[in-house]
């Protein structure tokens, strides 16, 4: 399996409207032809109004990212020459990563194809905090997460925290994603990003980290870079 993480910012000439249509409707089909063991896609919409930090500069000043794609593929390391250039022709600015998900918990319900999700999809993009490892990021991440061990990997102990999330908190989500490698030239450097449906929109995020409320140790800067919006499942 290979998962990949893209955010898409419009050309400057290009108005919100018509650029969420763009993915909404045209991004799909030309992907799956380049990516032929898709079996998942979907992009989150960055809702106008809302909270983000999620900024890059091509040139003409700072512009807000519009959507992330978010592509699932049944092969391992797929080939990303020409949807990379597809997408690059198509947008203002892309970058884009490949990832290792680990889910959390998920209590979401089904959505069908074309439709959002039922609570609002939001993206947070971290950075590994200066004067640590990886290793450092990694287990305290895992144990923010609920992995008491630190591991990743699935323990008794972390299965039943998920079952107890899930019966708790219905129609969430919370998913980990750690970057394996960029699969473009990028504006930011991130070591992963978190999935959170929660049934809100972020209206802002502190000066100060969230809370460490299972013993974790600092492990990544803050604030982080916020993507955030309907998520639509478009294939």
């Amino acid at each position: 399996m290979d998962k990949l993480i893209w955010t898409l910012t419009r050309a400057v000439d290009v108005d919100v409207a018509t650029f969420q249509e763009f993915v909404l409707d045209g991004v799909a089909p030309e992907t799956a032809r380049l990516v032929p063991s898709c079996v998942d896609l979907r992009a989150t919409l960055q809702e106008p109004d809302a909270y983000s930090r999620a900024f890059v500069d091509f040139g003409h000043g700072e512009h807000v990212v519009d959507a992330a794609l978010e592509l699932v593929a049944s092969d391992s390391y797929v080939a990303l020459d020409e949807v990379n250039e597809y997408l690059q022709t198509s947008c203002g600015h892309v970058q884009g990563w490949r990832v290792r998900p680990n889910l959390i918990y998920d209590a979401s319900t089904h959505v069908d194809l074309g439709a959002p999700s039922a609570f609002p999809n939001i993206l947070c993009f971290i950075e590994r905090l200066d004067g640590t490892t990886p290793e450092h990021f990694d287990r305290n991440w895992s144990i923010h997460a609920g992995h008491a061990d630190g591991n990743e990997a699935e323990s008794d102990e972390s299965l039943a925290d998920r079952r107890r999330e899930e019966e708790s908190h219905p129609g969430q989500l919370y998913r980990q994603n750690r970057v394996l490698e960029p699969i473009t030239p990028t504006a930011w450097v991130i070591h992963g990003y978190t999935q959170l449906q929660f049934g809100f929109l972020l209206p802002s995020v502190g000066d100060e980290p969230y809370a460490r409320e299972r013993g974790e140790a600092d492990f990544d800067r803050w604030p982080p870079r916020i993507v955030q919006g309907n998520e639509y499942r478009i294939r």
